[in-house]
């Protein structure tokens, strides 16, 4: 038997609990969680770089968007969805991936990445990123060497590019997400949960509108491709 750790064992019994009332229950609790183990990840023994964390969690809201979406064309109900993710692939043979599968999670539903970001950005009176060109950018840079690298604020950088930050999607999906577990259709909530209160605690230092920037800026590019 895998042994689970004592204190994920408390936060599944949590949800357990309190799932009746709560629907949003496990990736509320997964937010804190994955907080938490980037701060781990990322802490240098000088603090936290709020910028890399932002990219972090940017880039790994937008792959779980399209994971949502890959997982709900396994299921019964997804299997109407299949042509409705679709794929483009470059010169080079890499594959990328849109439709609106993606974007709801990303950018449409009432819970999307894009949904909330946006609230919390206005709840702070702060400008909020041109959404529309973001992603005319992206589209446009599919398949060159601009693709998936974010145009930051002035003055501000980032450690590690989206792309690198990919590489933490699957042990937290199997550290955090899968243990709990959260719910596929919650699985971008969980990370979104996560950005909103790493905004609050970063905001001394890096004011909301540029931690939008940087969310957005890698939450769409790597939406289109798989970790």
């Amino acid at each position: 038997m895998d042994h689970i750790d004592p204190a994920l064992e408390s936060l599944r019994a949590q949800i357990r609990e309190q799932s009746a009332t709560d629907p949003h229950i496990a990736a509320k609790i997964a937010a804190q969680a994955i907080l938490e183990k980037i701060f781990a990840v990322l802490n240098d023994g000088k603090g936290v770089h709020a910028e890399s964390a932002l990219a972090l969690l940017g880039s790994l809201a937008g792959q779980a968007c399209l994971q949502e979406a890959f997982a709900h064309l396994t299921t019964e109900a997804g299997r109407d969805v299949v042509g409705a993710i679709m794929t483009v692939t470059d010169t080079e043979g890499r594959t990328y991936y849109y439709g609106d599968p993606i974007n709801r999670p990303l950018l449409e539903d009432r819970y999307s990445v894009w949904s909330l970001l946006a609230g919390t950005l206005q709840a702070y009176g702060a400008k909020l990123p041109d959404i529309q060109d973001i992603i005319t950018h992206v589209t446009a840079s599919i398949g060159k060497p601009a693709f998936g690298i974010p145009r930051l604020p002035a003055n501000r950088q980032i450690r590690f590019q989206p792309r690198e930050c990919l590489q933490l999607w699957q042990p937290l999906k199997t550290e955090i997400i899968d243990i709990l577990p959260v719910p596929a259709n919650d699985w971008h909530l969980a990370y979104a949960l996560a950005i909103q209160n790493l905004i609050e605690q970063a905001k001394g230092t890096l004011s909301p509108a540029e931690a939008g920037i940087i969310v957005m800026e890698c939450a769409v590019p790597m939406s289109k491709i798989s970790e």
